[in-house]
């Protein structure tokens, strides 16, 4: 629900805008200081690690996040058995820890290896970051308000499955979020708010994606520039459709450059069943069929997401989490072969001396157990692509069958850890989870071969080119086969969700063919730049440029957009832009704990609950819609949504008996509550009024907005 239909506008005069520009300043510095300090403890935990696993500068990316991997999940599987409360007493000796590591390698000459690993993830943070700092909103305009509801749920450090905040008694324990509950990590020890913390992550993300495509092109590419290029590519390039685009649906020139740029960016990733629509060229007709002929029929949605839209939407959703969890296993398949001479570091361009006999076993082994570990990793971080992931890993032990016999102990013992460590969570998410059948894709659901062609053509290049150089290099035959094999997979079964209709395979295309092409852009895109024959680099310098034609509309999103809340990292700022909502947030931040009640008459992508999240506090019911699929349509969540909604009509029977019985503290009343349902206010008070006190924040004449409170705690 827009903004304005829950608080009106009220302007800020001069002297309070002059002391808001000084908290503003203050903030800032409070910011940059948080964020070093967050960078200075991985890098000190990248040091560390650097000393057991050595690799130099190919080695750093996945020696990172193996650590940091590592040391959530061990925590994550604690914490179903024993919560762990608060841990900012830990970050003075973290940052301790981190120091003295870094200072074992000071001398950034001989560790040149180790600072370019930094370097590399420093500045794709400082990518991230950017985009969070100028579009910080965690609002109800895609998944933000979800992806903060997640880590809200793990804030407070209990026994996990953790208190449901979006279900007042209920626990959460149906969805895969290991990756939300790293960033509750992060809030927790370093004492940060959720939405901080959801910003911070998404940032780290991106550093860890673009540091981990680094390390994989730094296999076979010597050149800095054509690893730069794989990386930009990832990280601002589009699918097929975006350099076909302006060619299939000319542009209305009365438009706005900022809704030009909204159009684009949406129009690659979502042109089957809504953009197609919109075709206005023989090209696009050719692709998309004519819109205005008879017998136009309506496509299946069937959508591409890549990187740079994922930047654009700023959701914090497990797809981020799975396609590093992919990166992360495609560079540690090449930790285990040997580069080219030519790009083997020597001991002065950075490995980190240590004993012979220590190195080989731990670069031996280490690699070998954190692959084993990944299928575990990705059900808790991305269950849609489990299965893509696993085939990947046959694929894998099919390629290194001749050096399997000195492999699968560790890959064996990797499986057994990681499913180790996520069984106190599997115990109690399996019982909850829904069912969700894989069933044969029907002849009328088939993606049409023209559209097909359009929107994979470079991933199909890409696949043809790794089939090509196999002989040449065994790890792209292997790739190019395997992503091969699950592309065609993905024409022939999906998950059968409760979707249906023109979105029958929406959630399958959705995530499995994003998790296939940066797969095949990272890693075959790699091998071909660096192949010895001209032609096959110009396809793929082809396929990178054309990809990177989707960071023209990304760069107009960015200049032509309006950034009113920029820098307000904790994502509240569309709240506390208006003074009635920023003093009712700040007195529920500041009062003891207890049930919300906020109004559900949008069901999905509506303000409720992000006033309740941002004070750190559950409602007795968040989105309804969303909580009712996540359970099965349970019939309790419709016969609470509308008991909900009958309560902010004053229609219900008994709301003094219906609020005891819910344990609800506080009700929150907005200015679109008192639009809605005019007159209404003053029926409920005099209904609650015995054991509820109104405290009014906005008051004009008969419109109010304000918080019912109980007058004792129950």
């Amino acid at each position: 629900m827009p903004l304005g239909e829950h608080w009106p506008r009220n302007g800020i005069p001069g002297p309070h805008r002059v002391a808001m520009e000084g908290v503003v300043s203050v903030h800032l510095i409070y910011l940059l200081l948080t964020t070093a300090l967050v960078l200075f403890n991985l890098t000190g935990l990248t040091a560390a690690m650097q000393r057991c696993l050595p690799g130099g500068e190919r080695g750093s990316a996945s020696s990172r996040l193996l650590a940091v991997l590592f040391i959530t999940l061990v925590l994550f599987a604690i914490e179903h058995l024993h919560g762990l409360g608060s841990l900012s007493w830990l970050w003075p000796l973290t940052t301790l820890a981190s120091g003295l590591a870094i200072w074992r390698l000071r001398d950034w000459r001989t560790q040149r290896a180790f600072w370019s690993g930094e370097l590399v993830f420093w500045l794709a943070f400082a990518y991230g970051f950017a985009w969070r700092f100028a579009f910080p909103n965690i609002d109800s305009g895609s998944e933000k308000l979800t992806d903060l509801y997640f880590i809200s749920n793990y804030l407070g450090g209990q026994t996990l499955p953790a208190a449901d905040h979006w279900l007042a008694g209920g626990v959460f324990d149906f969805y895969y979020a290991f990756q939300h509950y790293c960033a509750a990590l992060l809030a927790r020890l370093f004492s940060l708010e959720a939405g901080l913390a959801m910003n911070l992550g998404w940032a780290l993300l991106i550093a860890f994606l673009a540091s981990l495509a680094w390390e994989v092109a730094s296999h076979f590419l010597r050149q800095r520039w054509a690893r730069a290029l794989v990386v930009a590519t990832l990280l601002l390039g589009g699918n097929g459709l975006a350099p076909l685009m302006p060619l299939m649906v000319k542009a209305d020139p009365q438009v706005d450059a900022r809704q030009q740029a909204v159009d684009r960016i949406w129009a690659s990733t979502r042109f089957s069943g809504m953009f197609d629509e919109r075709v206005n060229t023989p090209l696009g007709v050719a692709v998309a069929g004519d819109p205005r002929g008879y017998f136009f029929k309506e496509n299946r949605e069937l959508p591409l997401e890549t990187v740079a839209y994922l930047s654009h939407l700023g959701d914090y959703h497990p797809p981020l989490g799975g396609l590093v969890l992919l990166l992360f296993t495609l560079a540690l398949t090449l930790r285990g072969q040997r580069p080219q001479p030519e790009q083997d570091p020597t001991p002065e361009e950075g490995y980190v001396p240590v004993a012979k006999e220590q190195k080989r076993v731990w670069a031996d082994m280490l690699p070998g157990i954190a692959l084993g570990m990944t299928p575990a990793l990705v059900l808790v971080t991305n269950a849609w692509v489990f299965p893509l992931q696993c085939l990947l890993l046959g694929f894998w032990l099919i390629h290194r069958r001749h050096t399997l016999a000195n492999e699968w102990p560790a890959l064996l013992g990797g499986l057994l850890l990681g499913f180790a460590l996520i069984y106190p969570f599997f115990s109690q998410f399996a019982p909850a989870s829904l069912s969700a059948p894989v069933a044969w894709v029907k002849a009328a659901d088939h993606t049409p071969w023209r559209f097909f062609l359009a929107m994979h053509w470079p991933l199909l290049i890409l696949l043809a080119l790794g089939v090509f150089m196999r002989r040449q290099q065994r790890w792209a035959g292997w790739l190019a086969l395997s992503l091969a094999f699950l592309l065609l997979m993905s024409e022939m079964i999906y998950v059968d969700d409760p979707m249906g209709g023109k979105y029958e395979r929406f959630n399958t295309t959705l995530k499995w063919w994003s998790w296939l092409w940066p797969a095949a852009l990272v890693g075959l895109g790699s091998v071909a730049l660096a192949a010895r024959a001209l032609p096959v680099r110009v396809l793929a310098m082809l396929v990178m440029f054309a990809s990177l034609s989707y960071a023209l509309p990304i760069a107009s999103y960015w200049l032509h957009s309006d950034k009113p809340n920029k820098g307000q990292m904790a994502g509240h700022g569309w709240l506390k832009q208006d003074e009635i909502s920023r003093n009712m947030l700040t007195h529920l931040k500041n009062s003891p704990d207890g049930v919300v009640l906020e109004a559900v008459e949008h069901g999905a992508y509506s303000a409720t609950s992000a006033l309740s999240l941002n004070a750190g506090k559950g409602v007795l019911l968040g989105w309804s819609d969303h909580v009712a699929q996540w359970r099965g349509q349970p019939s309790f969540v419709t016969q609470l949504t509308g008991e909900v909604r009958a309560f902010y009509r004053g229609q219900l029977a008994d709301p003094l008996g219906w609020l005891d019985k819910h344990q609800v503290r506080y009700i929150v009343w907005t200015f679109g509550d008192d639009v809605r349902t005019a007159g209404v206010r003053q029926q409920i008070n005099i209904q609650i009024g015995r054991d509820y006190h109104w405290r009014p924040f906005y008051q004009n004449g008969g419109q109010e907005a304000g918080i019912w409170e109980r007058r004792s705690a129950r």
